[in-house]
């Protein structure tokens, strides 16, 4: 049975939003937001251990997560003042929060096997993306454009967070994320495979309208600011750019990446 209880949900909303590891979770995570709460509770309800709403919140999605909390026998809590963290301010929560159990990564050694036997996998590596933000547009866009996978990096990038899922519009709970330790060694394991490593860069001649990105496809962007790492750069077969008006240096990493995949995606529809 639906538990409804007039009291502010306990729940410990860091400002600073604890990193799960492969194979380990967070003691809690929470998310936000009436879209964010629906696409899990639509995909993955088992996740959700408890959903607090803010009782002067109504309308058709308000009452929907109430309907679909119910039919999982979610406990549900309707309150006067929701726990806000840093990431979810300026009215960003809607009215609508969620305590789940944490997202987790999956190990390079799954990625692996579940890209074993399909045709032409893409995958996206994101290399040292620091705001969870981007990476949550990332993981939508990658999701939106058939991407199989997403790779980060274990220092430096985003970890899996309320906000990552917020923004990625249910993209987390249907893409596999793998932090690896060391990106270099990765990308040499997936040409080892037979993918071809495609590096997102500013100032280089070949543009993505011209490449060509039949075969499994690994589509790497560097973080904000400082680009794909020289390392990482290395292992690239080739570098691309987004052809641009000269006002304009360069797109914010999300936006680059949007428009990289879905021309991949457009290739293989040819």
């Amino acid at each position: 049975m639906v538990s409804l209880s007039p009291f502010l949900p306990t729940w410990r909303l860091m400002t600073a939003e604890r990193e799960p590891t492969t194979g380990e979770e967070a003691p809690e995570s929470v998310v936000w937001g009436v879209n964010t709460v629906l696409e899990i509770l639509g995909d993955d309800p088992g996740r959700i251990a408890e959903i607090a709403i803010l009782r002067s919140k109504t309308g058709p999605k308000i009452h929907e997560i109430v309907s679909l909390a119910r039919t999982h026998r979610i406990k549900l809590r309707m309150v006067e003042k929701l726990p806000v963290s840093s990431g979810a301010r300026s009215g960003a929560h809607q009215g609508v929060a969620a305590r789940i159990i944490p997202f987790s990564y999956t190990s390079w050694e799954e990625l692996l096997r579940r890209i074993q036997g399909l045709t032409d996998p893409v995958l996206l590596a994101a290399d040292c993306v620091q705001d969870p933000h981007n990476l949550g547009a990332l993981l939508r866009s990658a999701a939106a454009a058939g991407v199989v996978g997403v790779i980060t990096t274990k220092d430096r990038s985003a970890p899996l967070s309320g906000t990552v899922a917020k923004v990625s519009a249910g993209a987390i709970t249907r893409l596999p994320v793998c932090r690896v330790t060391n990106l270099t060694t990765a990308l040499q394991d997936l040409k080892r495979l037979g993918f071809w490593i495609f590096g997102a860069a500013a100032h280089v001649e070949l543009s993505l309208y011209k490449a060509d990105f039949r075969g499994p496809v690994c589509l790497v962007m560097g973080g904000e600011g400082s680009g794909i790492r020289p390392l990482v750069r290395k292992q690239c077969d080739l570098l691309i750019s987004i052809p641009m008006q000269r006002e304009m240096e360069s797109l914010n990493v999300s936006v680059a990446a949007a428009v990289i995949l879905f021309e991949i995606a457009r290739q293989r529809k040819a």
